[in-house]
C-alpha cells in the first residue's frame, strides 16, 4: 500500500504580483498544502482565494485562531507583503512557531535584518529569504561552471538587469523611487554567491530618463561598480526601460575563459527574407523568465518545513547584500566610492 507522502501547511502572506506567483506555486506542490490568503485588503484577496479554493484571512492573527481551532497545525508562512510590514509579521509567525519564507529583503535596513534573524532563531524556527536567482537552472549552471573552475580565475563580471514592462508612472513616481533600492539585490545576491566572495568597495551613478522623473528625484537607470576582496570587478546596470521584453545576462570572464546567462525568448520561431532576420521579443518578465524557479523556491521551503533542510541563503547573506545595496545608494546621492 502506498503511504500518503506528508504535506506543509503553509499560509501566503498578501495577495500582490508576487503572491499571486507564490501561490501558484504552492497550490501545484504536493508536498505543500496551501490553508489560507491573508491580506488586510480583502476585495484584492478574493479572487486569488477563489482561484484557489482556500479560505481568506483579514490578519495573520485571524488565520492562525482558524488554524488551532479545527486543531491544523500550520508549519510556515510565506510573505509577499511590501518590505516595510515583513518585520511585524516575521515577529508574529516567529512567536507562533512559524517557519517564514519571506521575499526580498528581509527588512530595509542591515541591522534590523540581524535583529529579525535574531528572534528566528531565539523561537528555532526558520528564516527563508527568496534571492530566485540561486534556484533557476542557467544560474545554477554558471555557479557549477565557474566554482569548478571552468573559466579559470574570475577577473571581472558584467550584469545586465532590464525591466519589461515598464513600472507604470505612478510606480515610478511612489513606490519606486531609486532602482538600486528596488532591483539590484538579486544580482548582488548571486553574484556574491558565484564569486564565493565579498564586495569592499562600491561605486554607483543613477540617472533619471526624462524631465518628470528628474524632478522628482526618481532613478530609473543605474550602474554599480563593485570591486570585491580577491580583486573580481562587477559591474550591474539597471534600466527600468528595456521595451524588447524581460533582459537578464550576466557573464563572468576569467583568465581560461568565459561563463553566461543569457535570455529566453518568447519562442524559438525566426523569419527571415530580404529585409534581414526576425526574432522574437525576449520573455515578457519575471514571472515567465523565472516561473521554474520560483517552483523550485518553494520545493526548497518544503524541504526546510518537512526534512529540516537547511536553507541555503543565510543571515549573513542577506545582510551582507543589504549592506552593499545601501553603499550603491549612498555612493549615488554622494558621487563617492564607498568602502564596506
Amino acid at each position: 500500500m502506498l503511504l500518503r507522502q506528508a504535506q506543509a501547511q503553509v499560509l501566503v502572506v498578501g495577495s500582490g504580483r508576487m503572491g499571486h506567483i507564490r501561490t501558484k506555486a504552492l497550490y501545484g506542490n504536493p508536498r505543500i498544502q496551501l490553508c489560507g490568503i491573508v491580506d488586510t485588503n480583502i476585495e484584492q484577496a478574493k479572487s486569488l482565494s477563489e482561484l484557489y479554493r482556500t479560505p481568506l484571512f483579514a490578519s495573520l492573527e485571524e488565520a492562525i485562531s482558524s488554524a488551532a481551532t479545527a486543531q491544523s497545525p500550520l508549519d510556515g508562512v510565506v510573505i509577499s507583503t511590501p518590505t516595510p510590514t515583513h518585520e511585524s509579521l516575521i515577529i508574529e509567525a516567529a512567536q507562533n512557531n512559524l517557519s517564514i519564507f519571506t521575499e526580498k529583503p528581509v527588512d530595509e535596513t542591515a541591522h534590523k535584518t540581524s535583529s529579525l534573524f535574531q528572534t528566528c532563531n531565539n523561537q528555532k524556527v526558520n528564516l527563508c529569504c527568496g534571492y530566485q536567482r540561486r534556484f533557476d537552472s542557467s544560474y545554477q549552471a554558471l555557479f557549477h561552471q565557474v566554482n569548478a573552475g571552468a573559466i579559470g580565475t574570475p577577473l571581472a563580471a558584467s550584469i545586465f538587469f532590464g525591466d519589461h514592462p515598464v513600472p507604470s508612472r505612478q510606480f515610478l513616481l511612489q513606490g519606486g523611487a531609486n532602482i538600486i533600492s528596488d532591483c539590484s539585490a538579486h544580482d548582488v545576491d548571486f553574484i556574491r554567491w558565484v564569486l564565493q566572495d565579498e564586495v569592499v568597495s562600491v561605486y554607483a551613478v543613477g540617472t533619471s530618463s526624462d524631465d518628470e522623473l528628474r524632478q522628482n528625484n526618481v532613478i530609473d537607470n543605474a550602474t554599480m561598480l563593485m570591486k570585491f576582496s580577491r580583486g573580481t570587478n562587477v559591474t550591474l546596470t539597471l534600466s527600468r526601460g528595456a521595451n524588447y521584453g524581460y533582459d537578464q545576462r550576466c557573464e563572468v570572464f576569467g583568465t581560461e575563459g568565459m561563463a553566461a546567462v543569457n535570455n529566453i525568448a518568447e519562442h524559438s520561431s525566426e523569419l527571415a527574407n530580404e529585409s534581414g532576420l526576425h526574432r522574437p521579443k525576449w520573455q515578457h518578465s519575471f514571472p515567465q523568465r523565472f516561473e521554474a524557479a520560483f517552483a523550485q523556491e518553494m520545493d526548497a521551503f518544503a524541504d526546510t518545513l518537512l526534512c529540516g533542510t537547511p536553507w541555503p541563503i543565510k543571515e549573513t547573506d542577506c545582510v551582507e547584500v543589504q549592506r552593499v545595496c545601501d553603499a550603491a545608494l549612498e555612493s549615488c546621492e554622494t558621487s563617492q566610492v564607498v568602502h564596506l
